[in-house]
């Protein structure tokens, strides 16, 4: 069990370390002069690291809560 959290913690480091590449990528495109500037995609692209946060937390939940489940 000890072996599964941690690997969910190593998960959730990893992938919060990366919120900074997806974060830009994301300025890349609804930034200022950029293709989805005021645009009603620019809006839902602005969601996506709330979106990608909000994805790696809970799978990585669900992936442990899955997990510790006995297997009959």
């Amino acid at each position: 069990m000890v072996s599964k959290l941690l690997g969910a913690l190593v998960t959730i480091v990893v992938g919060l370390a990366l919120l900074p590449i997806v974060s830009d990528f994301v300025d890349g495109l609804t930034g200022t002069g950029m293709v989805y500037e005021n645009t009603t995609t620019g809006s839902l692209i602005d969601l996506l690291p709330i979106l990608y946060v909000l994805i790696l937390v809970g799978g990585t939940i669900v992936a442990v809560a899955f997990s510790s489940r006995k297997k009959e």
